[in-house]
């Protein structure tokens, strides 16, 4: 059993093909990568606000326990 050797022209063709997978699976990586970066957005803002959300609710009860102390 003989092994073909490559020629030039065979490894272009080749090199060609495994550029375009390449080329398309980064592609695709990077699409992933945007929709990653908007999920991390959203869950930053999600915990902001609920941050925000907790110290101002603490806020009003300490108000109201230091008010229902002066009365």
């Amino acid at each position: 059993m003989t092994i073909k050797k490559m020629t030039v022209k065979d490894v272009a063709e080749r090199l060609t093909k495994l550029e375009t997978i390449s080329h398309e699976r980064w592609k695709t990586a990077f699409n992933e990568f945007s929709e990653i970066k908007e999920e991390i957005t959203r869950i930053n803002l999600t915990i902001k606000t609920a941050t925000f959300g907790v110290f101002g609710f603490l806020g009003a009860l300490s108000i109201a326990v230091v008010t229902s102390m002066l009365v």
